[in-house]
């Protein structure tokens, strides 16, 4: 549950996360305690030192994002390829977009489903992210769209 929410802004796995939060725990920035229903599962929360580090981290510039996606790599060189082929990358992307965004759909109910004035203020972040990669997957989706229009408009030539 907990990479599901981190994934949304940052690739992480499952052993750098809580290899992080151990961390954390042993520093005292975070408080760790066991779900009364599920045993398994670990609750953390920041203690007061770690809102502290956090208020001090968000007030730091922000890194401009990097890039580094193959597929617009593969876009780049895309002439060098048949039209089965150019159109076979704009349909795997498609389709990739097209479940993306379902989940993030999914997950946008789930935060309107909250009732909880509290617990939706809580999760204004997550849903502000929601937001952001739901209208990235339909831009990517219309870009795709237009990118095999142009690819047909060629070929056509």
């Amino acid at each position: 549950e907990l990479k599901q929410y981190i994934n949304l802004f940052w690739e992480a796995h499952h052993s750098q996360i809580y290899t992080a939060l151990n961390k954390l725990h042993e520093q005292g920035y975070v408080s760790v305690e066991t779900d009364a229903i599920h045993k398994q599962k670990k609750i953390y929360h920041l203690t007061p030192e770690g809102q502290l580090v956090v208020a001090d981290w968000f007030q730091e510039e922000t890194n401009v994002p990097t890039q580094r996606d193959e597929f617009l790599a593969k876009v780049y060189v895309i002439a060098l390829f048949n039209q089965e082929q150019a159109t076979s990358l704009l349909q795997d992307r498609r389709h990739h977009y097209q479940k993306t965004q379902k989940q993030y759909q999914h997950k946008m109910q789930e935060y309107d489903a909250i009732t909880d004035s509290i617990e939706k203020q809580k999760n204004l972040g997550r849903y502000l992210i929601l937001k952001r990669r739901l209208m990235v997957c339909t831009t990517e989706l219309e870009w795709c769209d237009w990118a095999q229009d142009i690819l047909t408009l060629n070929q056509n030539k």
